[in-house]
């Protein structure tokens, strides 16, 4: 297997970010979920230092630590996804309007 070159690496990181926004402005991705996996994409692919879309995501990345998003929500109980179900409601209202915007400029940008 050929070695990836750092420029292919990078741009990959964007690929996949525009991928993942893409879905999530179709509506097949949860705004919380997106912005999980955004964060990180996000934070590696070297964009310009304070880009707006970037610290969008992560403000929203950053409220959620320790909750049920992403991978780690299926080793949840259902009691606890239960007693959390209101909060991330309520994060879900704070995020959509903070990081939708984002999210929509990250898919016109690196979308495919």
């Amino acid at each position: 297997m050929e070695k990836m070159s750092h420029a292919e690496y990078i741009e990959q990181l964007q690929h996949d970010a525009g991928r993942v926004a893409v879905a999530t402005v179709a509506g097949n991705l949860d705004i919380l979920e997106a912005c999980w996996v955004l964060g990180p994409l996000l934070a590696q692919a070297e964009l310009a230092p304070g880009d707006p879309d970037a610290h969008a995501i992560g403000q929203v990345c950053s409220e959620l630590d320790g909750l049920p998003v992403g991978e780690a929500r299926a080793l949840w109980s259902s009691q606890a996804l239960e007693r959390l179900a209101p909060e991330l409601e309520s994060l879900r209202g704070w995020a959509l309007p903070l990081a939708m915007p984002a999210i929509q400029s990250v898919a016109a940008r690196f979308g495919v």
